[in-house]
């Protein structure tokens, strides 16, 4: 299984190099092999809908369908980085502890030591570096959701199409703002089960996609806008479900996590752990240059005397 998805993940990141150094105009491959094919599947049901608002509503509909077909995933990954956040939080004392040992060594030696034993309590208690993040749902994702941009971008049903008497082809004020509201309501509920030094660092970071995704709708056409507004939607369910889920999370990681080995016995294995070589030649050589510019000093110094 592990294999499997070691080799879709290198796919579709390959596919999506592929995809994405093309372009978005109606000539690249993102519209050619992906949006072109969405927007004629959003045109049939702007058609068979029928009506002004045909066109908006096939927006809405297949915006919500692929979303709903990555949900799965999505769910699964937000699971899995939560359970790793609240791990994380309870390996935080030995956390501190091993970057505080780390911040006072004093030798080349010490500091191994320390970054050993870091990498160790992360690894011997199966907890991740990278916050349980799922590159295969990232890479999925991309060709996904940018070929929908290109295909809402340049489907020529968009022409002259309104939804409620909103212009699809002109930007709209009202798009951008509920986009902007909705993905400030999900960042708002992603920051609430964060440790308060944590969050305080985080918030900056939170909100700048809010408001990023508010200015390019208030630029972009109303399609784009209305695009936004569906993703939005589904991004908060998918906030809340995570919401909804943590308390049990949390009482199922409180029954089955036990930390394995704690920094300090972490420290006492690699205090009788050979220290690595090569890190120690690596100091030695950074030394060198600048007893080599001492002695040099000196003799320069030893010359102007006599």
């Amino acid at each position: 299984m592990k294999q499997l998805k070691r080799v879709l993940t290198i796919a579709f990141v390959i596919l999506d190099i592929v995809l994405l150094t093309g372009g978005y105009d109606q000539n690249s491959r993102m519209y050619r092999w992906i949006g072109h094919p969405l927007a004629e599947v959003m045109t049939n049901i702007a058609h068979f809908i029928g009506g002004v608002d045909g066109i908006g509503w096939a927006i809405v509909i297949i915006t919500a369908i692929l979303r709903l077909i990555l949900l799965p995933f999505f769910l699964n990954q937000q699971v899995n980085t939560t359970i790793n956040q609240i791990k994380m939080q309870t390996l935080k004392p030995e956390i501190d502890k091993l970057q505080a040992i780390s911040r006072k060594a004093g030798t080349p030696e010490e500091q191994q030591k320390a970054s050993m034993s870091m990498m160790s309590l992360y690894r011997e208690n199966d907890v991740s570096v990278m916050g349980g993040m799922s590159f295969l749902t990232m890479a999925m994702q991309l060709p996904v959701f940018s070929g929908l941009y290109s295909a809402i971008l340049h489907a020529p049903a968009l022409k002259g199409a309104s939804f409620f008497n909103f212009d699809l082809g002109k930007p709209q004020l009202v798009f951008a703002i509920i986009a902007g509201i909705i993905y400030l309501a999900q960042a708002w509920l992603m920051m609430q089960h964060m440790p308060q030094e944590q969050r305080k660092t985080s918030a900056a970071m939170m909100f700048i996609s809010p408001i990023m995704i508010f200015g390019f709708a208030m630029i972009a056409s109303g399609a784009i806008g209305l695009y936004f507004v569906v993703g939005g939607i589904f991004a908060l369910i998918q906030s809340l479900i995570q919401h909804l889920q943590r308390p049990g999370l949390e009482k199922r990681v409180a029954g089955e996590f036990k930390i394995k080995k704690t920094a300090d016995d972490l420290m006492a294995e690699a205090a009788t752990a050979p220290t690595n070589p090569s890190i120690l030649n690596n100091a030695q050589a950074s030394r060198k240059p600048s007893q080599t510019n001492q002695s040099k000093k000196g003799r320069n110094a030893g010359k102007q005397k006599r």
